[in-house]
């Protein structure tokens, strides 16, 4: 994968609300396979997660989401690369609905009952077999599988109500580089990175 011819190719949107952060900021990365590369990163987690005893579209969304935007923190570039909005229970992807109606009418995808009222499962009606993802990519999956795995939908809703879905209103594209605003720990590594670039660039905490 040419990351150099890549990071040319992505879409750029202006802004004005960021102030510091400055004008531009990324809300759409084309990647080889485009929108292929989020049909095939919801199947994987459907497989991965079709046994647990809380999973239905609430949690598929913020797995995908999750995956996406701490790929971005640690590589600059997501697993899918497309777009996602803020919605009341948390931030999804903006095409899920036709990507999901896409794999229903194609038979790649079922709906059964999950056992919680209201919320129905998917479920692959065969394995997943990524043609587009990396192994980086499905490490990222497979640890936002793992970080929602016990909590219910109510309880992965609340646990992606932070400060990237906070600050903006029902309906708005949710920029990539707002996973600077994590909750979580910065990888490792990271740490030391801002340290450098704060001692270079002269910064002070107050």
């Amino acid at each position: 994968m040419n990351l150099a011819r890549e990071s040319t190719a992505h879409y750029i949107f202006h802004m004005t609300s960021y102030g510091d952060l400055g004008s531009a900021v990324t809300f759409k990365l084309e990647l080889p396979g485009g929108q292929g590369r989020l049909k095939e990163a919801a199947i994987y987690v459907m497989d991965a997660a079709q046994n647990f005893e809380y999973f239905g579209l609430i949690k598929l969304n913020k797995m995908l989401w999750r995956a996406d935007f701490r790929s971005f923190l640690e590589r600059r570039f997501p697993v899918t690369g497309r777009p996602y909005q803020k919605l009341e229970h948390g931030p999804a992807p903006v095409e899920m609905k036709p990507v999901l109606r896409d794999l229903e009418r194609a038979g790649a995808i079922r709906y059964v009952d999950s056992g919680v009222p209201k919320e129905q499962r998917p479920v692959p009606d065969n394995p997943p077999r990524p043609m587009n993802l990396s192994p980086r990519d499905i490490q990222f999956l497979d640890e936002a599988v793992e970080h929602y795995r016990d909590m219910t939908a109510k309880a992965t809703s609340r646990d992606s109500h932070g400060v990237a879905w906070s600050t903006r209103s029902i309906g708005d594209l949710i920029p990539y580089d707002a996973a600077i605003f994590d909750d979580d720990e910065l990888p490792q590594g990271l740490e030391h990175k801002f340290m450098w670039l704060g001692r270079e660039r002269g910064w002070h905490s107050h």
